[in-house]
């Protein structure tokens, strides 16, 4: 299993969406998502809402929206569908961050999963590790840890690296920098809550639901 991690802001604005009773379809290309033929599309590069889609890669914006749920959505993100493409060996792919860790860990650790190993896998951006991805990976392995499971010794390190980490330093690094210049604060704050939708995204057929 495979959990995928892009904390500001695809696995946020998932959960957003699953929450809401709608299908998420993940593509790589803006061309792609443009041709899909869904309700809606969402999109961003480089932080930014694609020209001419119903919403930007933005939680909070999605949250306020009306968006039935019934709704099949296709989103595409700089970095969120590609990892999602790359790890489409895995026998079960999920998205988690902060916002849904606990759910997720719940799930996980349920026991209907059998004994199958799980891999936390973090987005980063363009190429680049991501510190707040590395967070939330470590808030779920955090939470994994506490329900019993068995952590190998790296996972272990880097819950250490989570209850030291600083939540102010994600709200000032290069990422954060970003989606304020762009005007995102309120994404930011949001994006860095803790356990706020409680939803475990899974992705079926080809797109994430609840």
């Amino acid at each position: 299993m495979v959990v995928v991690v892009d904390a500001f802001r695809a696995s946020t604005t998932i959960a957003v969406l699953v929450s809401k009773g709608a299908r998420v379809i993940p593509v790589a290309s803006i061309e792609e998502a443009a041709s899909a033929e869904t309700n809606f599309r969402i999109g961003e590069r480089g932080g930014a809402k694609v020209a001419g889609f119903d919403f930007g890669n933005s939680p909070t914006e999605i949250l306020a929206s009306e968006i039935p749920s019934d709704s099949t959505v296709a989103l595409s993100t700089t970095n969120g569908p590609r990892v999602v493409e790359a790890a489409g060996g895995a026998r079960v792919i999920f998205t988690g961050t902060f916002v849904n860790a606990e759910s997720l860990a719940e799930d996980l650790s349920d026991g209907t999963h059998d004994d199958t190993g799980v891999v936390v896998v973090g987005c980063g951006w363009e190429g680049y590790r991501a510190s707040e991805d590395e967070a939330a990976a470590e808030a779920i392995l955090h939470r994994l840890g506490s329900r019993g499971a068995d952590l190998d010794e790296r996972a272990g390190r880097i819950v250490e690296r989570y209850l030291s980490r600083s939540a102010n330093a994600l709200k000032s690094n290069s990422a954060a920098r970003r989606l304020k210049r762009l005007g995102y604060v309120r994404d930011l704050d949001f994006c860095l809550g803790e356990d706020t939708v409680p939803v475990v995204p899974r992705l079926v057929g080809g797109a994430f639901v609840g």
